[in-house]
């Protein structure tokens, strides 16, 4: 196998309690990556002297460090440091985890002619030992209709085609989560693939950006109810149809998934409930991995639930 140029797009934001074993565990990997990008988002600790450390023990790995002039925030500051990237693949990377050794080589094997591919991780939360984040496998192939309403995968988990990068331009003026977006634009492109192998040690804790504590998981029946409700959620649609009006300015293979691209933009409870028809119609496609009458609830559902889960903080225009 011929080896192929590897981004690592690594953010920081005063992380030198953990960087040194997250930078350790990118340096032990089985297929070496070409750049290691880190750019630090106005850190008062020791974040950029430990990075330009590892650049002078290691000048032959290619360790660019950048520092933000001002605050940028978890989301805008991956978003612009993926701009640096010249790799044919890139990986993004948290400053507070730790890499099993062979997670490049794994998802460059099975990655195939997937725009992306991301993967199971094991959770490190002070339990006892780490706890798979995914208990239950997910679909090994995620059709782009599911993609794009049923995004799965957070940063560390993702490894993608540097194509997908270069579908950002029209979400330049906004914050938008940006693992869910890349994860949505490589659906853009065709089928996202899912390993249920765990590669990373993933640590959460109340210092990290995307902490969030955990809270009771609700039936499936709350959760549909959930669902309806958020309709009448103004804020949530908006930003819904914000997203989904700026996504439909890429260009999408799949004619059924550009298709529920145009009936989310439209916000209003028509169009919405036209994606959900859609979804419904093309259930295989929504909801893969069930069937049956689990199947159709859920596809039905599905633009409900991105409202539901994502509408509340998808996107923000950025301020003047």
């Amino acid at each position: 196998m011929r080896t192929r140029k590897i981004s690592i797009i690594l953010c920081t934001y005063n992380g030198e309690a953990y960087l040194r074993e997250q930078i350790d565990s990118l340096l032990a990997q089985t297929y070496p990556f070409y750049e290691l990008i880190v750019q630090d988002d106005c850190s008062t600790d020791g974040t950029g002297q430990i990075v330009h450390t590892y650049g002078e023990q290691y000048p032959d790995r290619n360790i660019r460090f950048h520092a933000n002039p001002r605050r940028l925030g978890f989301n805008r500051n991956f978003l612009t440091a993926l701009q640096r990237a010249t790799g044919e693949y890139i990986a993004c990377c948290d400053q507070d985890d730790i890499w099993l050794p062979d997670k490049l080589e794994t998802l460059m094997r099975e990655i195939g002619d997937s725009p992306l591919i991301f993967h199971n991780s094991y959770v490190m939360d002070g339990s006892p030992k780490p706890r798979l984040l995914y208990t239950t496998p997910l679909p090994t192939s995620f059709p782009p209709l599911c993609a794009i309403l049923y995004p799965r995968a957070y940063g560390h988990q993702m490894l993608f085609r540097q194509e997908v990068r270069e579908k950002l331009k029209p979400f330049k003026g906004y914050n938008v989560s940006y693992d869910y977006l890349l994860f949505t634009l490589a659906g853009s492109m065709g089928r996202v693939r899912y390993l249920h192998t765990p590669l990373v040690r993933w640590r959460r804790h109340e210092e990290a950006a995307t902490y969030r504590s955990d809270t009771p998981k609700a039936s499936k029946w709350h959760g549909y109810l959930q669902a309806i409700r958020a309709l009448w959620k103004a804020d949530n649609r908006r930003r819904t149809a914000l997203y989904f009006s700026l996504l439909g300015q890429v260009p999408f293979r799949d004619d059924t998934a550009g298709q529920a691209v145009r009936l989310m933009a439209k916000g209003s409870l028509w169009g919405i409930l036209s994606a959900c028809l859609l979804c419904l119609r093309h259930r295989q496609e929504a909801a893969p991995g069930v069937q049956g009458a689990v199947q159709c609830l859920r596809a039905f559902f599905l633009p409900l639930a991105f409202i539901r889960d994502h509408g509340r903080y998808i996107i923000n225009p950025l301020r003047p």
